[in-house]
């Protein structure tokens, strides 16, 4: 046995720290972090994955084959390394399977232990001559898996040789992962995954310390395997921690679980581990201090997202053999709830007609970009007159396709700036519900019926064509058997003396003034002014037509009296009721509004009124916020590829996802970088707590990301520079404050008290700092601005805390639940 002395100079510390969980040394030290490698990579730029769980038996091994397998599918070379000494798993897929074992796990660190002079290179290069023998699977796209098995031997056993044994004072302490990079580098791989040993051993800790390799961390929801994975977590948190923007950032599978049993165990699970991944982040120690215009706190959140994998039948009986497991993995999707923790793959060089796109001026489509977007911010103050199209979305698509034959009676409900007016826009410049359902692709509507608008918002504007028009318009068709329809002004004129006149509780005087004013506007009141019900009834016999309400909240303002949550009320019940009980249903009532008028009016029962219009209920959800920004850049002919604006709504998610790269990259950074991915940065970045992204705040987004990038040389991958995203998310965030400001008073005066603070306020906080009251505070957790924390303290959305100036204890809480 070679012994082996270290010298070292007089005055200089002796004791060195190596990656390992039992490290004895003085107390001061453990209170530290362990030396970070030298490099910030492994050599050729190689990726290493690890999957571990505290118990076994939870999926881990599962779902890392299905990372290897989903990752060679996009074209990636993948070392697959089952480094589960004890109870290889992998192993004896592949044994099964029949393929060739001549080179193990077990063989490498034999090897790497036995070299004499501390170099890997004579280990690796026995090892490389063996592994092509060792190929998994078959892709027809470039992809390979190269398995590394856990041992040649048949028999069960402990291992020989220890990862720990490696680490000889006259190596790197991440002599293994680096072995492991180089091994990878000279087979040809550029990401290795590797299945580690359960628990809390010495056989994963050199792996598991290493802050380069991504931590995959699998768990159940039994409370063993989640304490023991958070704790797990913090401990090497302390020892190893990421690097924000630097290193990958760890992540945790929750599995095993049923959907319809356990949401709120995986909602708690979510916020445990949750914690614990924040916990395991840092920022660089040069890292600049924060400021209004940080954005970091998104990507801390994104990444501290725990991910979901719910329990699957197919996966209680795993099959034996290598293929076999595959076509079950196939079956279960399970790769499905890995694509955001998927190391980012090979992109292949450029050939033929792509090289031309590096000539592409970049310059010129943020300009275009930006100019389109800006005028699409307010786009329904040109909507009646705008011959540009519009994106068909799925509640517009239901609402259409749902009344093909039959007028429709409905509510459209969605928050200020999700769309309604800009909809209410596009029906009236269409004209008649047959054309607006043509302008929206949707087939087979068979209703003729013209559109006649009753309310409209303050904000509309017309060119050529106005609502007075369309009013006008239906009279004519008519052959003059109507008298002149009533005036926009006229309108809320009525309205206005009723909220003025009428007892709080007068709901029949409400529903005859609201079907006085249906009347009016078709020209069907009699200039006495005589019953509403009989006149309308007596229309019906004659003309069809779809009447549309909007700008409500104009009208209304708060609902700070009975009055007014008496007239919305009877409008959103009674009137719509009187309608479909009409004879023949010759009319339909379309009645934009916004949902937190809705429930303030409704008090009894507004749940299951705002259920039975949930289907066109404009919600932007993450994949609609995404498909929005993409119809804008196609729209704006930002894009060096044409997409036709038809295709992109019947794009799948994937497709959604790849198209929206060219905007603003894969990555908020380059390929490579440990970034946030930027389809789930954009959503994150602007939804509010009720899990909603505005249809303005994207558009907003879009204009001042691409002004900002017009200067930029760094970034001729992509129109959207990430600098220039970050920054714009102040710009958004200022202007949805001023809008609401503006559109809704109730929010925007509180908006207002908590811009005026005078101290300096950081998040989270108690009411008292900023002079609020808890019934104002409930109201803000109403409205998606404020989120109430465990501790009783209070968050503030992203998409308002910039604009409000406010400060983070490093972490904002961004609640988009994927």
């Amino acid at each position: 046995m070679p012994v082996m002395l270290s010298f070292e100079p007089d005055g200089v510390a002796a004791s060195r720290r190596v990656p390992l969980l039992r490290e004895k040394h003085i107390t001061s030290q453990l209170a530290n972090a362990l030396e970070r490698p030298i490099e910030d990579r492994f050599p050729n730029d190689v990726q290493l994955v690890a999957f571990h769980s505290f118990k076994g038996g939870v999926g881990r091994t599962v779902h890392a084959v299905a990372l290897a397998d989903a990752m060679a599918r996009h074209g990636s070379s993948v070392l697959l390394i089952d480094a589960d000494l004890e109870a290889p798993g992998i192993t004896w897929m592949h044994r099964a399977q029949g393929g060739q074992i001549d080179f193990g796990f077990e063989d490498l660190l034999a090897l790497l232990q036995g070299a004499e002079d501390g170099s890997e290179s004579a280990a690796l290069d026995i090892a490389v001559s063996y592994l092509p023998n060792q190929q998994v699977g078959r892709y027809t796209g470039g992809g390979r898996v190269t398995l590394v098995p856990a041992s040649r031997r048949s028999l069960l056993g402990p291992p020989r040789i220890d990862p720990a044994d490696l680490l000889t004072p006259n190596r790197s302490p991440y002599y293994l992962t680096e072995a492991l990079a180089a091994l990878a580098a000279r087979a040809g791989a550029d990401i290795v995954v590797i299945d580690l040993r359960a628990g809390a051993t010495e056989l994963s800790a050199p792996v598991l310390l290493d802050p380069r390799v991504q931590r995959v961390f699998v768990t159940t929801l039994s409370h063993q395997s989640l304490t023991g994975t958070e704790k797990l977590l913090r401990q090497l948190g302390h020892r190893a921690p990421t690097i924000q923007g630097l290193d990958p950032a760890s992540s945790v599978i929750i599995t095993q679980y049923r959907q319809d049993v356990h949401n709120d165990q995986v909602e708690r699970a979510c916020d445990e581990l949750g914690s614990a991944l924040f916990a395991s982040l840092r920022r660089a120690s040069d890292a600049p201090v924060t400021d209004a215009e940080d954005t970091d706190e998104v990507d801390a959140d994104l990444f501290s997202r725990p991910l979901l994998s719910p329990f699957r039948e197919e996966l209680l009986a795993l099959p034996a053999s290598w293929d076999a497991v595959l076509r079950t993995l196939e079956n279960g999707k399970i790769a499905e709830s890995l694509e955001s923790i998927m190391p980012t793959p090979v992109a292949p060089e450029p050939t033929g007609p792509n090289v031309a796109l590096a000539a592409v001026d970049h310059s010129t489509l943020r300009r275009r970009l930006s100019e389109v977007a800006r005028r699409l911010i307010y786009a329904e103050r040109e909507g009646m007159s705008s011959a540009s199209g519009f994106l068909v979305t799925d509640p517009l698509r239901r609402l259409l396709g749902d009344h093909r034959t039959e007028p429709p009676i409905a509510l459209v409900v969605g928050a200020k700036g999700a769309g309604k007016t800009f909809m209410y826009a596009k029906a009236c410049a269409a004209q008649s519900w047959k054309r607006f359902a043509e302008q929206s692709g949707i087939d087979g509507v068979q209703l003729a019926m013209p559109v006649i608008p009753v309310l409209e918002s303050d904000n509309l504007e017309y060119d050529d064509l106005t609502t007075q028009d369309l009013r006008d318009r239906f009279v004519a068709d008519n052959n003059g058997e109507l008298n002149q329809p009533a005036s926009s002004h006229e309108l809320k004129d009525r309205l206005k003396t009723g909220l003025s006149t009428l007892a709080p509780q007068d709901e029949l005087g409400w529903r005859h003034l609201w079907l006085e004013c249906l009347a009016a506007a078709a020209g069907a009141l009699p200039e006495d002014n005589g019953d509403p019900e009989a006149a309308l009834a007596e229309l019906g016999k004659r003309a069809r037509a779809v009447f549309v309400i909007d700008g409500l909240e104009d009208l209304l303002q708060a609902l700070d009296n009975e009055s007014k949550c008496t007239a919305l009320r009877v409008l959103l019940i009674d009137v719509l009721g009187w309608l479909r009980s009409l004879r023949g249903r010759p009319f339909g009532l379309v009645v934009f509004v916004r949902q937190d008028l809705v429930t303030r009016a409704v008090r009894q029962n507004s749940g299951q009124l705002l259920a039975r219009y949930e289907p066109y209920a404009l919600r932007w959800d993450k994949e609609e916020a995404l498909r929005l920004a993409l119809w804008v850049t196609v729209h704006a002919n930002a894009l060096a590829t044409r997409i036709e604006e038809s295709r992109i709504t019947d794009l799948s998610s994937d497709e959604l996802v790849e198209s929206l790269i060219p905007v603003w990259g894969r990555k908020m950074g380059t390929e490579k970088s440990r970034e946030a991915r930027s389809h789930l940065w954009v959503p994150a970045a602007l939804g509010d707590f009720n899990d909603q992204v505005q249809a303005r705040d994207v558009v907003v987004f879009l204009s001042e990301a691409a002004e900002l990038s017009i200067p930029q040389t760094t970034w001729e991958d992509r129109i959207l520079a990430p600098s220039a995203m970050r920054k714009a998310l102040l710009a958004c965030s200022k202007n949805k404050i001023d809008s609401i400001q503006q559109e809704n008073q109730e929010v925007g005066e509180l908006l207002s008290r908590l811009q005026q603070v005078h101290q300096p306020v950081t998040v989270p906080f108690e009411l008292n700092e900023v002079g609020i009251s808890i019934r104002n505070a409930d109201f803000l957790v109403d409205s998606g601005v404020f989120a109430r924390g465990s501790d009783g303290r209070y968050w503030v959305a992203e998409i308002y805390r910039h604009g409000l100036g406010y400060g983070s204890e490093r972490r904002a809480k961004v609640l988009w639940r994927r």
